[in-house]
């Protein structure tokens, strides 16, 4: 069983809340434990903040997908119309909790965007 959840926000830190609570929703529907839930949940949030950067405007695009007991999530930032997208960058701290809460992680081109991904499996030693 899968789903494919797509999010589209605009760059605004307080509405990264909903990138979490639809991260959690994901990650309860492949049957996590309630750690891995909450860890996926955190991760997210680091993952919208590396690639958004310092980018002011623009839209946070985020693809949840749900493959049985694993979660992959997309993220990539579409700047306003004068604005260039910013290339995802991750500084070493969210580097290290990334690692530390995943199994994988990545970069890779979303349409002509940037973008980084995430990917954690039901019950792996990450997390």
């Amino acid at each position: 069983m899968s789903d494919v959840v797509d999010l589209a926000i605009p760059v605004e830190a307080d509405l990264l809340v909903l990138a979490r609570l639809t991260a959690a929703t994901v990650a309860a529907r492949a049957e996590f434990a309630l750690e891995e839930l909450e860890d996926l949940r955190l991760v997210t949030e680091e993952l919208c903040l590396s690639v958004i950067g310092d980018a002011a405007s623009g839209v946070v695009h985020l693809r949840f997908i749900r493959d049985g007991g694993e979660v992959t999530i997309e993220c990539s930032v579409e700047p306003d119309e004068f604005g260039e997208p910013p290339a995802p960058e991750v500084d070493e701290l969210s580097t290290r909790i990334i690692e530390a809460l995943v199994d994988e992680h990545g970069t890779a081109t979303r349409g002509s965007r940037p973008c980084s991904w995430i990917r954690k499996r039901r019950g792996t030693g990450a997390g």
